[in-house]
């Protein structure tokens, strides 16, 4: 008899909810009576037709070095229950996804509790950054994880160096972003982010970005978050209501938007791959921000600019993260954007593999692990 396949994925954000949705896809087509269990969010429960994460995402989605030390308790806590999970229910599979600090702790306990000698294999989706700062994470993912999936292509190169198991199957987003053109005379499109220390401190700016360029507005609300949620998130940080038709779900909904403000994240490359012309926005407690700044060997922080090794996007971060830098930015790129979406296809054609990359990510699981 064929031994039934216990699967964990844990996705502390929204867009490694996405790509859990997608891997547990494809996982269920290699194995169809697999169990699942999952931390995470509405992406991975609709995949598992209406299944309950342990943790939800809203619990897990934290960002920035004040921020989580302020909930170190919550977290440890959480770690606890999830390794008196593990240990009784023994699974074949865990599969982390980007989450890098709380994920290589994770890896490194099962590592020492013996977990991973007794058969249970440890795959990393999403590589954490170790090319930008932090590069002792190799070490760690070396000793601690079985294979790691990175999803931008110089990242491969940099791990398969260093002895580590990397394959790469493209970017997920490609398949999933199909190409619009943008809208002349279309609506401002406003990506504040996902996460709410994200929302908290774009949303008041972005308003007020999108009240001085005098065009019609909507925002970009993250599928995790629900729509009356959101409304009163919006309440709350920019002081004014808004009704249903200014509030569209996901950067699949950007037909008609002329042009974009974005959170840097996963959106930027997203908003590329529509093919909507941007301005990239970023801003973060002071703490935080000093602490990356020191640490930080990059010259950008949006995807676009990353993988193109140029700077195709604006970036505004921190003190000129306001209104008064953002407007002239976007009103500079509403009367030229050619350069930016002409570019846009080179970053497509870098992505895109001819493969649908969750599908290729699930088969070499499958069949190597």
């Amino acid at each position: 008899m064929i031994k039934q396949k216990k699967i964990f994925v844990l996705a502390g954000e929204a867009s490694g909810d996405v790509l859990g949705s997608e891997f547990i896809k494809y996982s269920k087509n290699k194995w169809p009576k697999a169990e699942f269990v999952f931390w995470g969010g509405k992406e991975m429960s609709d995949s598992l037709e209406g299944q309950k994460p342990q943790v939800d995402l809203n619990e897990l989605s934290l960002m920035g070095f004040f921020e989580v030390a302020r909930h170190i308790p919550r977290i440890l806590k959480q770690e606890k229950k999830l390794k008196i999970f593990l240990s009784k229910w023994k699974p074949d599979l865990i599969i982390c996804i980007d989450y890098q600090t709380f994920n290589i702790r994770l890896a490194k306990w099962a590592t020492l509790s013996g977990l991973r000698k007794n058969g249970t294999k440890l795959i990393q989706i999403v590589s954490p950054q170790f090319w930008a700062w932090r590069p002792g994470r190799i070490t760690g993912l070396k000793k601690y994880i079985d294979t790691v999936i990175p999803l931008l292509p110089f990242e491969a190169e940099l791990l398969r160096k260093e002895g580590i198991d990397a394959p790469y199957f493209g970017h997920p987003a490609v398949q999933r972003v199909k190409k619009t053109n943008a809208t002349k005379g279309g609506w401002l499109a406003l990506l504040p982010g996902s996460r709410r220390q994200e929302l908290s401190k774009h949303i008041p700016i972005f308003f007020r970005t999108a009240v001085k360029l005098k065009k019609t507005f909507k925002w970009v609300r993250p599928a995790h978050i629900g729509e009356q949620e959101y409304k009163k998130i919006l309440i709350k940080y920019s002081g004014k209501s808004f009704n249903s038709d200014q509030i569209v779900i996901g950067v699949s909904a950007l037909e008609g938007a002329e042009i974009a403000l974005v959170s840097s994240g996963t959106a930027t490359l997203e908003t590329a791959l529509r093919g909507i012309p941007q301005v990239v926005a970023y801003k973060t407690s002071w703490l935080t921000y000093l602490i990356a700044k020191f640490f930080i060997r990059v010259d950008h922080i949006s995807l676009v600019n990353l993988i193109l090794n140029d700077k195709i996007v604006n970036e505004f971060i921190q003190n000129d993260c306001n209104s008064l830098v953002l407007f002239p930015a976007l009103e500079k790129l509403l009367n030229d954007n050619s350069k930016q979406t002409m570019s846009y296809e080179k970053l497509r054609h870098k992505l895109d593999l001819n493969q649908n990359p969750m599908s290729s990510v699930a088969n070499y699981v499958a069949n190597n692990l």
